[in-house]
């Protein structure tokens, strides 16, 4: 069993949500004087280059309405970039037609393209500070104080811009209702703020330990030697390793939506992977010997037993096992950006996450007696099955966090998920035996629920609980080749605490005394327990993003 990832226990703090403040002023020109009327201080940070460096306005959404001013994009004299970001409250007053803040609305006129150039207006310095009431300032006069009539929307006595905006509500001739704008722009853009991924997994998943199932022997061995463990003349044919480890295919969709500029989003996704199916057949004419193996704990038993299928001269028979494990995941998650920037950003989540487990093991043989010493009639059948299922299903809660730190196109993304919950297992073990003796007249036919692996002490279905964790963690390297559409690899890793699988829960211990007509003597075996495990998922993925 591994234990590394049982160490590793991720812990996040993830309920911080933020919310922006939309705040549009709106600039006025006045080219009779240079001096700034403000009423109250407000934060201010100015710079002007030359003519030939103008400064950009980032918008999100480029070329739809009104748009929102993501980021400001400030150059010297000589075109370089300089500390352009700006804080909360915090506007550039070295632009024309108005100053600008991040995350203010801008009207719908000037919304029509990805990036907004601005003339300077000042000298090229770069100074911070409040400024209050009367300043004088190089350039013209950006803003101007409303001395005459209240707001005819909100009734506030406050600073107009030279479209005629009010800075409170932003009521204006050239402003619409932003309810209004809200209803025109979902209806026109109806997917904007989704996002799509689907991926393609290569994945591998830890197998099932089974103990050895089927065994064969060189010919001439002794009958009382065929088949059975621990001799040289033995070859275990199935069983004795892991069944279910093979990689396997799958795939995984993920979609999602933020909802405006309220920095929380919705997302669900979904993970399955092919069933993997690890199978047996072979009879006695390909083998010669076929056994199925046990050890035999009857008091003054043997030790390791096996129980013959195929013989020569004595027994014809075949014997098949079939093994399958399905894989699949999901979750819904809140998401709450906590910080966003041109080249960066970091979210966490809160949610409900799902893993689902199940392994199904069934052996099956069926015989027939062609010659004496075994004691049983010539041509007597015995036809005899056992099966092994467990399903496995964790339903818990989910935090974690999600970071992405971005390279011109390039991208590198790292998600982290801790899940705390319930793994509801399932058992089942079931067995069958008919046996058909030939009598004179007809068939003589008898049947018992049980098989070889499973008796009485053991046959039946058990429901557990166990509190498990389930951490997960994910890789994505991500290259933008347009402005919705990303292509992606990554590296995607599951981890659960406790599941039970089926070949685990066979018990190759039997007492045979417990068929005999005087009843069981001795401890009883097969024993009724369960065996937990861990569960590792590991895939790499190749995926395509769509982000509207």
């Amino acid at each position: 069993m591994n234990l590394l990832p049982r160490i590793a226990v991720f812990a996040f703090t993830c309920v911080i949500f933020t919310s922006g403040c939309w705040t549009t002023l709106a600039s006025a020109q006045d080219t009779s004087g240079a001096r700034l009327t403000q009423p109250r201080k407000i934060p201010v940070r100015r710079f002007a280059g030359s003519n030939n460096t103008p400064s950009r306005v980032l918008k999100d959404k480029p070329g739809e309405q009104p748009g929102v001013v993501t980021s400001v994009e400030i150059r010297n004299e000589a075109g370089e970039l300089v500390d352009g970001t700006l804080d909360e409250n915090e506007y550039f007053l070295g632009a024309e037609p108005m100053p600008i803040s991040v995350g203010q609305q801008i009207p719908s006129q000037l919304a029509s393209s990805p990036t907004m150039e601005f003339e300077p207006q000042f000298d090229s310095d770069m100074d911070y500070g409040e400024f209050d009431n009367e300043v004088s300032l190089d350039g013209p006069v950006l803003m101007h104080e409303l001395e005459s009539e209240p707001c005819d929307s909100c009734g506030e006595v406050g600073v107009y811009g030279a479209q005629g905006e009010c800075d409170s509500c932003q009521h204006g001739p050239h402003v619409y209702d932003p309810r209004v704008e809200r209803i025109a722009h979902w209806l026109a853009h109806p997917l904007s703020g989704f996002w799509a991924r689907a991926e393609y997994l290569h994945l591998n998943i830890n197998g099932q330990y089974a103990p050895p199932l089927v065994t064969t022997s060189t010919t001439g061995t002794l009958r009382e030697d065929a088949g059975i463990l621990g001799l040289p003349s033995t070859t275990v044919l199935f069983g004795g390793n892991d069944l279910g480890d093979d990689e396997r295919s799958g795939g995984r969709f993920e979609i999602g939506r933020y909802f405006g500029n309220s920095g929380l989003g919705l997302s669900a996704s979904i993970l399955f992977a092919d069933d993997v199916d690890q199978n047996f057949s072979g009879d006695s004419v390909t083998y010669g010997i076929l056994a199925r193996p046990f050890v035999d704990v009857s008091p003054g038993g043997l030790g390791n037993d096996a129980e013959l299928v195929g013989f020569p001269s004595e027994l014809t028979g075949d014997i098949d096992v079939r093994s399958s494990t399905s894989f699949h995941t999901g979750d819904v998650l809140l998401r709450g950006m906590l910080i966003c920037q041109p080249d960066r950003e970091l979210e966490g989540f809160v949610g409900y996450t799902y893993v689902s487990l199940d392994d199904d093991l069934s052996i099956h043989d069926f015989k027939r007696v062609v010659g004496g010493g075994g004691g049983l009639a010539i041509n007597t059948t015995l036809d005899e099955s056992d099966r092994f299922a467990t399903e496995n299903n964790f339903n818990g809660a989910a935090f974690g966090v999600r970071g992405q730190t971005c390279f011109g196109r390039w991208s590198l993304a790292t998600t982290m998920k801790l899940g705390l919950g319930v793994t509801s297992s399932t058992l089942t073990r079931s067995g069958t035996t008919t046996t058909s003796v030939p009598v004179a007249g007809g068939t003589d036919v008898s049947s018992r629920n049980t098989g070889l692996l499973v008796q009485d002490s053991n046959s039946g279905s058990r429901d557990d609980d166990e509190f498990a964790v389930a951490p997960e963690i994910r890789l994505v390297l991500n290259r933008r080749f347009n402005r919705d559409w990303s292509f992606s690899v990554g590296y995607h890793m599951m981890y659960l605490s406790r599941v039970i699988r089926a070949g685990e829960q066979i018990d190759p211990l039997l007492n045979l005394t417990a068929l005999d007509p005087g009843g069981l003597q001795g401890f009883e075996a097969p024993r009724n327990s369960v065996f937990y495990n861990d569960l590792t998922a590991q895939a790499i993925t190749i995926g395509l993003v769509g982000e509207f």
